[in-house]
Formats: C-alpha cells, sequence, structure tokens
C-alpha cells in the first residue's frame, strides 16, 4: 500500500452518469477485488477520500470506473488528462479464485460490474449474470465481450435481456459445484446469500460501504458478522481493512 500522485490519461464517459478513469501506475500486487482510496480535491471540501474500486490493469496503467452519484464524484468526472489525482492504495482482500474444475458464476448489480471484471478475466469457466435498470446501464458491461464468457442480462425496463431482476437469472442458472461471486446493492446480496445458502454453493460477496479512511482505523465501514463467526471482542468486521470481499457466510444479512 502507498499512497501518491497519479497522473491522469484519461477520464471519459462510458454511459449515462458513468465515468472510467485512467491513470499512470507502476506498482504491483492488485488482486480482484482490491480498492483505492481516491483525493478528489486539493482544498478541505470534500475532506475525505473516495473509495473506488479497480476495473483493470494494464502495463504501467490502473483503470477505475465510476459513477457520478454525489459531490466527490462530480469532481473527479471534470478532470482532465495531464493532471493527478491522490491514491491511496491498493487496499483491502480481494477475491479468492475457484479451484480448478469449479464454475465462477459472477453476479453484478449496477457498480457492482467493477470488481468481477479482473476476476473474469483470471477464471476459465464462468458466466457473468449482470443487473441493470435500463439497456443504457446494461452497455457497461460490454467489456466483458472481449473475454469470451457468457453474459446474461436483466434489467428493470426490459429494454435488454430478461425484465426482472438479476437475482431472477440466479435462480435458473445456479448448479452444485458453482461458485458465486458477487457485488452490488445490499438487497441483491442479501438475496444471493439465500440462494447461494440453499443450493449448498460456495458465495463471496464484495460489500460496497461508506469509507472515510481505508485502513480499519475510522471503524465508519463496520459490519455485524454472523453468529458463528462471533468471538469475543470480534462481532463485528471492518469492510476496508477485512474486506471488502466475505464469505456470505460471514455477514448477519439481517443487521447489514
Amino acid at each position: 500500500m502507498e499512497a501518491r500522485s497519479r497522473e491522469i490519461l484519461y477520464n471519459e464517459g462510458v454511459a449515462p452518469g458513468y465515468f472510467r478513469l485512467g491513470l499512470r501506475w507502476k506498482g504491483a500486487g492488485i488482486r480482484p477485488g482490491h480498492f483505492v482510496m481516491v483525493r478528489v480535491s486539493d482544498g478541505l471540501d470534500p475532506l475525505l477520500r473516495r473509495p473506488l474500486g479497480v476495473y483493470r490493469v494494464g502495463h504501467g496503467t490502473v483503470e477505475l470506473l465510476y459513477a457520478v452519484v454525489g459531490k466527490g464524484t462530480e469532481i473527479l468526472s471534470k478532470k482532465m488528462p495531464g493532471e493527478s489525482v491522490d491514491l491511496l492504495g491498493p487496499l483491502g482482500n480481494g477475491f479468492t479464485l475457484p479451484a480448478k474444475g469449479h464454475r465462477a458464476v459472477l453476479v453484478a448489480g449496477g457498480m457492482g460490474i467493477v470488481p468481477l471484471y479482473m476476476l473474469a478475466k483470471k477464471v476459465k469457466k464462468s458466466v457473468l449474470l449482470f443487473g441493470a435498470r435500463s439497456a443504457k446501464e446494461a452497455s457497461v458491461a460490454d467489456d466483458f465481450k472481449g473475454l469470451g464468457i457468457n453474459i446474461k442480462i436483466a434489467t428493470n425496463d426490459g429494454s435488454v435481456g430478461k425484465k426482472g431482476l438479476v437475482t431472477d437469472l440466479l435462480q435458473d442458472e445456479i448448479r452444485p459445484g458453482d461458485i458465486i461471486y458477487a457485488c452490488g446493492p445490499v438487497g441483491m446480496l442479501k438475496k444471493i446469500a439465500t440462494i447461494a445458502a440453499h443450493a449448498g454453493v460456495s458465495c463471496q460477496v464484495s460489500l460496497e460501504r461508506s469509507m472515510a479512511c481505508g485502513i480499519g482505523v475510522c471503524l465508519g465501514c463496520a459490519v455485524k458478522a454472523s453468529s458463528h463467526k462471533e468471538a469475543s471482542n470480534r462481532n463485528y468486521r471492518m469492510v476496508c481493512s477485512e474486506g471488502p470481499v466475505f464469505d456470505s457466510e460471514d455477514i448477519d444479512w439481517e443487521r447489514l
């Protein structure tokens, strides 16, 4: 982990409200599921860094995919090539790759697509199930087409793929021996954890939480551990330092 200024190579829109940010990066050690903390302003407003998942890594570059959801990401979306941003990372614990012979079922909702691209590049047997609000938002998954994996889409409005929820796709797709890798809204992840438990398959989830420090100091991203994982004074887990990837059975979904 290191904190340093990174040069912006490109910062371009890929869908309404979605941007890809390319940065010069000579470091190594980034795994699927890692994230960085980005300082979007040189001043005090906004004061805190923004956590952004690493989308993909190239030769001397790193790419972040983000949505404009507030003041910080609005500021970030206006930055131009040649400018710099201060990054802290890579941070967190990433996904554990499936053992040989197991199929990876990648399930993403909205911006939950971000940590799954690097994972999809590393697994041979996989399928991507992507849930979006509309065809325009679903276009964010177009990069996966170049990986040669099967892609199934569900949209709220039915403008592309199946009309409905991505968890409906998962119900039809899951089979014994699969391993689920998921990221997206809490309600979606809770449903996926239930599906995985009923099917008797392993499930890893990447949690999205607001973070202030990114290194487990501020305790602002704590989540309740499930009862079978509780120990003395260890009833909570820090998403930034112990996650963001957890086994779905380790989380108390009723108190998230």
